[in-house]
């Protein structure tokens, strides 16, 4: 677009026209305004109480070469406040060891339901994850290294639904929210017959569906499920074929809602859980064809075998299931070395894989240690692992109820969403209602438990393609995230229910974007817009010291990066990235140092591309001092764009005329340099801190943006 097709209509041949001014004056030329309303508050925080950043699990020793002395004072450096801890054990399909110490349903067999003590010890440096041997998932979001017990083609094995989802637990009949398996092959079969090799406890009543939309994995095109012809059947335990269609039916996602169990145990359990759920060995799913079954399932002990899903797995395990690979920092690392900043810690509870008697166990550890804990994030991307909303609902409540007897001053939010555009959806309920927050919140509220949602959490990794060029996600960024706040609202979830991303990046996938200014940008961008949408906080994702790697799908851009702000490099050394800068731009220089109160007003550019999206945005707050803050991005990667501060004051829009220190960050700061894999993956040169410098009250609040930059203007308090 041509420079003069950016100039509004208020800035011509030098002079400002400004309402409520008696006479205009000459002032510099320049290509937009910044409107700042200090008439419109749109919302307050505490300093860098509501600027926070997550901490996750690592790969085995990791812990001990991330977490030393001097890289825990580098990523305090970047000016964060709370520590949001995630937990890595929930999205790979693995109970979690918050403590190596504790005891087993079955302590003589050391196996069964883990509960870790709540007497603190030693320092235990670090945590572990537990492979779940009834797992039913083909797939994870974690290393992805697992496989279902469904279609391993050992008939030794089985996977096993959740307990806690069943009625004993619930209060609520089985058949409610019936638990489920879900076949998705690589493209249609023609299938007529299923058959099941049952184990202990058995279906006694199910049925057969298929989903008549293009993909299960993402309903959002308005598929839903249909019965088949011959659907429903009584289970009879054992080894059990059943006809579901006269003929042959083209399908590609099938799944079976198991809606009654037999409630039976194997011989001689004692534990009330083994005989809850459904249990089943190995599931064929094919067609008959003159008296012989023929399998379309590929039965295999690894990520070959046919795709499963199910609504739940059993989180029963044993010792030697250990899973060394999901190393998380121990509670005492976390706290007694400085990086929560003395902040209560937002922890997490395992929704998915763990049980009730756990979670209550991990507040009682916390509070005798004298941890500032005050919210629990219950589960962690429950929609990743296809998780219904009403089975997470049921857990969620169960697992907040054991945490509020132990200390009821507690707050409890969730579920924690992986990112997913358009919207988080399911498979349609029987009302056709396809929001997994509306469901959500739904069953909370059908339940009168609405107290036990003290907050809502997401995740936001708004782009999943780390190769295209940034200029245009960049350019769509705010509308994306205020888009889905309001879709969220309009599902059912109450406005007053506090809003918390509890991770934040350019992407879940790896790029060289998220080492370069784009990626920087939209870090930066995302803490201040949330603010400014009326969230809480919000915690970015990539405070620990990292490598850079190559995603195995990424590989038609050799594309090499990471969510960092630290880079490894040269034996397990660090230094900074953009991310980090930007990060102290946001932290230490557009927020003011404390937990003072600060004000955010109403900020608008008139500054568009040629799509109508903003090409410069601004952010702005009154801080505890008096001093005015404007967080500035100049989203076009190629032209410098000269500004105008405005602010509305008293029903007038005056030039803030105030000396201004002024702190930039650009390329002439920061370049990134990519050797693609080789040596260290790359390096930054120049590799400088924002440059500051002072504009003074002449200059008539007139600010030079330099391309694809951030820029924090203040007034003199």
């Amino acid at each position: 677009m041509a420079l003069a097709g950016l100039i509004t209509a208020g800035v011509i041949f030098g002079f400002v026209v400004v309402p409520g001014v008696a006479e205009p004056g000459p002032l510099p030329a320049v290509d937009g305004t910044i409107h700042v309303d200090l008439e419109t508050a749109v919302n307050e925080f505490p300093g860098t109480r509501a600027l926070g950043a997550g901490v996750d699990g690592l790969e085995q020793g990791e812990i001990d070469k991330v977490w030393t002395p001097s890289n825990i004072q580098a990523m305090k450096a970047a000016g964060f406040g709370p520590i949001s801890y995630r937990l890595r054990t929930e999205l790979g399909v693995k109970a979690w060891h918050w403590n190596p110490r504790g005891t087993w349903s079955d302590p003589a067999a050391g196996q069964g339901y883990w509960v870790s003590s709540d007497e603190p010890r030693e320092d235990y440096k670090a945590s572990q994850g537990y492979r779940l041997p009834r797992r039913g998932n083909t797939i994870d979001q974690a290393k992805n290294d697992g496989y279902s017990r469904l279609t391993d083609g050992d008939p030794t094995t089985f996977w096993k639904s959740n307990p806690y989802l069943d009625s004993h637990f619930t209060g609520e009949a089985d058949d409610l929210n019936p638990q489920w398996i879900m076949a998705a092959f690589r493209h249609a079969f023609p299938i007529d017959t299923l058959k099941f090799d049952w184990g202990t406890p058995f279906a006694t009543e199910f049925k057969v569906q298929y989903w008549s939309g293009k993909d299960a994995h993402f309903p959002v095109d308005g598929g839903k499920w249909i019965d088949f012809p011959q659907s429903s059947h009584k289970g009879t335990g054992g080894t059990q074929t059943v006809r579901i269609a006269p003929k042959p039916m083209e399908v590609q996602y099938l799944r079976v809602a198991l809606t009654k169990d037999s409630d039976t145990a194997p011989a001689g359990s004692t534990d009330v859980r083994d005989k809850l759920g459904f249990a089943l060995r190995e599931l064929s799913i094919g067609q008959t064809i003159d008296g012989r079954f023929d399998d379309h399932v590929t039965h295999l002990p690894s990520q070959e075998q046919t795709e499963m899903w199910t609504s739940s797995t059993d989180p029963w395990h044993r010792a030697g299931d250990i899973d060394k690979h999901y190393e998380h920092a121990s509670f005492e690392r976390l706290f007694e070395g400085g990086i929560t900043n003395g902040q209560p810690m937002m922890v997490p509870a395992p929704a998915l894989y763990g049980v009730p008697e756990d979670s209550a166990a991990l507040v009682r550890y916390l509070k005798k240690r004298g941890y500032p804990v005050e919210r629990i994030e219950i589960g962690e991307e429950p929609d990743g692992q296809l998780a219904q909303p009403e089975h997470y609902g049921a857990l969620y409540l169960q697992m907040a109820r054991a945490m509020k007897e132990v200390d009821p001053a507690l707050e409890f939010g969730g579920p924690g969403y992986q990112t997913t555009l358009p919207d988080w959806v399911h498979w349609p309920d029987a009302n056709g209602e396809r929001s997994w927050t509306g469901r959500f919140v739904s069953y909370l509220r059908d339940r009168n438990a609405m107290e036990d949602f003290d907050f809502f959490s997401f995740e936001w990794y708004p782009f999943d393609d780390v190769c295209a060029d940034p200029s245009a996600p960049l350019a769509r960024h705010p509308k994306l995230l205020s888009d889905l706040l309001a879709r969220q609202e309009k599902a059912g979830l109450p406005p007053d229910v506090p809003k918390v991303i509890t991770e934040y990046g350019y992407s879940s996938f790896a790029g060289q974007v998220e080492v370069e200014l784009p990626g920087a940008m939209i870090n930066a961008e995302t803490a201040a817009m949330f603010l400014a949408m009326g969230g809480e906080t919000s915690y970015y994702y990539g405070l620990e010291p990292n490598w850079v790697f190559q995603e195995k799908e990424g590989k038609k851009c050799n594309s090499w990066g990471n969510l960092m702000m630290l880079q490894f490099h040269d034996n397990w050394r660090i230094r900074p990235l953009a991310a980090f800068q930007a990060a102290r731009l946001v932290n230490e220089y557009w927020v003011q140092d404390g937990d003072g109160l600060h004000t955010v007003h109403a900020a608008t550019s008139d500054l568009h591309n040629s799509r109508g999206e903003p090409l410069v945005t601004a952010y702005a707050l009154r801080r505890p001092d008096g001093s005015l803050g404007v967080l500035l991005f100049n989203k076009d990667p190629d032209r410098t764009l000269k500004v105008r501060l405005m602010q509305k004051t008293d029903g007038a829009h005056e030039v803030i005329d105030e000396e201004l220190r002024l702190d930039q960050y650009s390329a002439e700061q920061y370049s990134w340099h990519s050797t693609q894999g080789k040596g260290n993956g790359g390096h930054p040169e120049p590799n400088d801190p924002p440059a500051p410098s002072v504009i003074s009250a002449d200059a008539a609040g007139t600010i030079t943006l330099p391309p694809h930059s951030i820029s924090v203007a203040v007034t003199q308090p």
